[in-house]
């Protein structure tokens, strides 16, 4: 009996913690512009199956244009580089903790050449 009760507590332990993680999504267009109280909530769980399904090098701007909806216009990026939101977090302070950007660079003719996770963390 005592056997039994430590293998259900045993399991029950280890399906908790296998449950907690990160969780990953399929990219979903209308989830991926929803913005909840502000942020996007869905973001973070689609952007690996975005970049690895979706995005492509050699997209012309308008094709990713109708893939994400208009870039986010951030003063301190490079020319030829557009950024999508994916992350932010305040915490407990008026200014974010912590963001992560998804920054693409493009051609001089407008095409996909590149693009990576920007992972910030004060």
């Amino acid at each position: 009996m005592k056997i039994t009760i430590k293998l259900f507590y045993i399991t029950f332990l280890l399906l908790t913690i296998l449950s907690c993680g990160h969780k990953e999504n399929v990219f979903d267009k209308s989830k991926w512009s929803q913005k909840i109280d502000g942020f996007y909530q869905y973001r973070e769980e689609m952007v690996e199956d975005l970049m690895s399904n979706h995005l492509r090098k050699g997209m012309s701007y308008k094709e990713l244009q109708n893939l994400l909806g208009e870039p986010e216009n951030y003063t301190d990026l490079e020319e030829n580089t557009i950024a999508y939101g994916i992350m932010e977090d305040y915490g407990w302070n008026i200014d974010p903790v912590e963001t992560k950007t998804l920054r693409i660079e493009l051609t001089k003719d407008s095409l996909v050449s590149g693009y990576k996770i920007i992972h910030w963390k004060n």
